[in-house]
């Protein structure tokens, strides 16, 4: 599962900067830290064969219950029907710079991890969007993050995490001709010795 993650933006990403102090400034958030569910966050997608920049909500509605659904796991994209259409062509990455997961003790006390890719300052997390309509009548794209098992290291903490792209492989992720079982080859764990983690008191 990923709950929660960190968007923290500097000089090196502008115009992800740019993305997200409009985000801030129109909906009167600030997601430049730790980014919850709901919250309108920065996603890559493609368009004509390019990427674009732009923004979209964090969670498909739940028809079924309140909330959202802000995780889809890998194993299932192509048999849900909430994801099929959504994975066959409307692909996108989500920028972090670590996600957050948590142990729940017997105690029920909860101990808190900050989790990063190595040697990455930002990293791109699969995911999937679709448009939907609000109670006004008005259309809005909305983001899953995608996940997949956890990475052998870091499963003592969680037994899922979000799917992190490679960079050899994120061309192929936004590619609206990739086939589909060469797509679920990129959405195994990511590589052992790769991620950091670390308790946060």
């Amino acid at each position: 599962m990923c709950g929660r993650f960190l968007l923290i933006t500097d000089d090196d990403f502008n115009e992800i900067k740019n993305i997200v102090n409009d985000i801030s400034q129109k909906y009167k958030v600030d997601v430049n830290g730790e980014v919850f569910p709901t919250n309108n966050i920065p996603a890559v997608y493609s368009h004509k064969g390019r990427s674009v920049l732009s923004t979209a909500k964090w969670g498909f509605p739940n028809f079924k219950n309140s909330g959202v659904i802000i995780n889809a796991k890998a194993e299932t994209l192509a048999e849900k029907p909430m994801f099929r259409k959504s994975f066959v062509s409307r692909r996108c990455l989500i920028p972090a710079n670590g996600y957050y997961e948590w142990i729940t003790h017997e105690d029920k006390t909860k101990t808190k991890y900050i989790i990063n890719v190595k040697e990455k300052s930002l990293f791109y997390m699969a995911g999937l969007y679709n448009i939907f309509i609000d109670n006004k009548g008005n259309p809005f794209a909305a983001i899953a993050i995608i996940t997949t098992e956890a990475s052998s290291e870091i499963s003592f903490i969680h037994n899922r995490m979000p799917v992190i792209l490679q960079d050899e492989s994120i061309k192929a992720w936004l590619d609206i001709n990739s086939e589909l079982p060469a797509l679920q080859k990129l959405m195994g764990p990511y590589p052992v010795g790769k991620i950091s983690f670390a308790n946060i008191p």
